[in-house]
């Protein structure tokens, strides 16, 4: 064999080695190494898959994932991010030009998933559960699309800073200007809104209960919105009263949390009747009221003597504070009736006045 022959089998077979050499490096490089690696793999490809299942569900099925989807993505940019040091290699080679620039996607989507997580979340806990079923009213679109642009605006922002190293001094500056600008502008309707949060966050009344806000009328709560609450009192008029002034003043809720309420009556008598007898009497009479519940029941309070006379109080309770007048009136009705069938005589508290001509001296200080 001549050394030409020699140099043409040599090149063939390092010809016919070589691929199988590129292909033992490309399956190291594309595998993870170690048990840490492998568990990272496991990682992106679970979350990977119930990522996708969580939006086919949501697409297909229309369940509501959005916020599962939120948190799935949450770990698989994690896990992603974790892996970077191998995955790079033959699988994302085509996609990204090197580990840096896929180092800053998954720190990219990290960001971007929290923002969406926090968005749905908010969604679902607040907006739908705390504030949207109260009151029969839903949160307003002005109230949620601000929200939901002030975290991405902020996730935005993040991802500037600490993904890409670029300064956001300026755009920091500009955005808190505008939102200055837009606070000022919208001083008393943002007032308002953040009032009608802190009344749906309390929840001292809702929709058909009988209040009194103040020194306002009392009446029924009508509609709540996000500016006012409307609350109709008993000569049909409607109050509509700014969130704030209710959220400012002192409420009294004659509906919840027990629909129970006791009403209090004054009544007088001579001193020289037995109160014993009186109460007994007076108690009969209210007992058989309508309106008036047994459990609790009604009694009457000896209050002892007062302007000439005994003072008597009428305590009875109802379970629907909107009869209250009615619950009065048959009440005095039965009262009146027992009481011009029996020996006893309503008495009036009076009072003396003496006038005097004299001089009244002071004495200084």
């Amino acid at each position: 064999m001549t050394s030409n022959q020699g140099s043409v089998a040599l090149f063939h077979q390092a010809a016919m080695m070589q691929p199988t050499a590129l292909h033992a490096d490309l399956q190291s490089s594309s595998l993870p190494d170690g048990l840490y690696d492998i568990l990272l793999l496991a990682g992106i490809i679970i979350f990977s898959i119930t990522s996708l299942s969580a939006i086919l569900s949501s697409i297909f099925v229309k369940k509501d994932n959005l916020l599962y989807l939120g948190t799935q993505l949450i770990l698989l940019s994690i896990f992603l991010l974790l892996s970077t040091h191998w995955i790079y290699g033959p699988w994302l080679s085509d996609i990204f030009r090197d580990v840096d620039e896929l180092t800053r996607f998954a720190e990219f989507m990290l960001f971007m998933s929290i923002a969406y997580t926090l968005d749905m979340g908010i969604k679902v806990f607040v907006w739908g559960r705390a504030l949207g079923p109260y009151g029969r009213r839903s949160v307003p679109p002005l109230l949620i699309g601000a929200v939901r642009v002030l975290i991405y605006l902020f996730a935005v922002l993040f991802v500037i800073q600490f993904v890409y190293d670029k300064s956001i001094t300026a755009l920091a500056a500009l955005s808190g200007a505008f939102a200055l600008i837009v606070g000022l502008s919208a001083q008393t309707t943002l007032g308002e809104m953040f009032a009608g949060i802190a009344i749906a966050l309390s929840r001292p009344f809702q929709i058909g209960d009988w209040v009194k806000v103040g020194n306002l009328n009392e009446g029924k709560v009508l509609n709540m919105t996000w500016r006012m609450v409307q609350i109709e009192t008993r000569d049909r008029d409607v109050l509509n009263v700014p969130n704030r002034t209710v959220a400012d003043q002192s409420i009294r809720n004659f509906t919840y949390p027990n629909r129970a309420v006791r009403i209090t009556e004054a009544i007088h008598f001579s001193q020289n009747e037995n109160p014993k007898l009186i109460q007994d009497l007076l108690s009969e009479a209210i007992a058989n009221a309508p309106e008036v519940l047994a459990d609790p029941a009604p009694f009457v309070l000896y209050r002892g003597a007062k302007d000439g006379v005994a003072e008597y109080y009428l305590r009875y309770f109802i379970d629907d504070y909107q009869n209250k007048d009615i619950a009065t009136e048959h009440v005095w009705k039965n009262v009146i009736d027992r009481i011009a069938g029996s020996d006893f005589k309503i008495a009036f508290p009076r009072r003396v006045i003496e006038l005097s001509a004299e001089p009244v001296s002071i004495a200084k200080v």
